[in-house]
Order: structure tokens, then sequence, then C-alpha cells
């Protein structure tokens, strides 16, 4: 049995690389809720049209500088998959 259910919300970081995109649809394919991060909107809208099947269980979170760790945790660790506080993007 997985640690983590079918049906969760599951964060991959660096979304758009070539490994981790296979990693999102795979998680996708086997029922997993996939938030994917990239550094820029640009990077992600690949990802966007790739994923687009899945509707609401693909989300993709811009974040400028994953250096920053709080401002980065924030925006990833939100419980409930909602927060209409924290912006799509982040700025610089």
């Amino acid at each position: 049995m997985p640690t983590v259910q079918p049906g969760s919300k599951v964060l991959v970081s660096g979304a758009n690389g070539f490994i981790a995109m296979w990693v999102v649809r795979t998680l996708l394919e086997k029922g997993y809720a996939v938030r994917g991060t990239v550094r820029s909107q640009e990077r992600g809208r690949h990802l966007t049209d790739t994923f687009k099947e899945y509707g609401d269980k693909f989300e993709l979170v811009v974040v400028k500088d994953i250096t920053t760790v709080c401002v980065f945790l924030i925006r990833v660790s939100v419980s409930g998959g909602t927060s209409p506080a924290i912006p799509n993007s982040i700025a610089e």
C-alpha cells in the first residue's frame, strides 16, 4: 500500500524537466493530483498544454527563486490545496 494514497496532492519541483514531466504524467495517470513548480510562466506553458486533459488535477506554481525557502514552503504546502490569499506567481 502506498504511503500517499491516490487522490492526494503531490509536489513535483522543477516539473518542466524531462524526468519530472514523466513523473507528473505517471502520478496523474495513477489518480494523484499534482502541484508542479517552475521558475517562470513561460517554462510552464508546455506543461499546462500537455496536462490540460487532467483539468484541476494538475496545478502549476511559479516559484521564481526557490532559495527563498520561506516563500517556497508557504506557496507549495498550502493545506487542503486552496489558498486564495497567495498568488500563483511569486515576485522576485
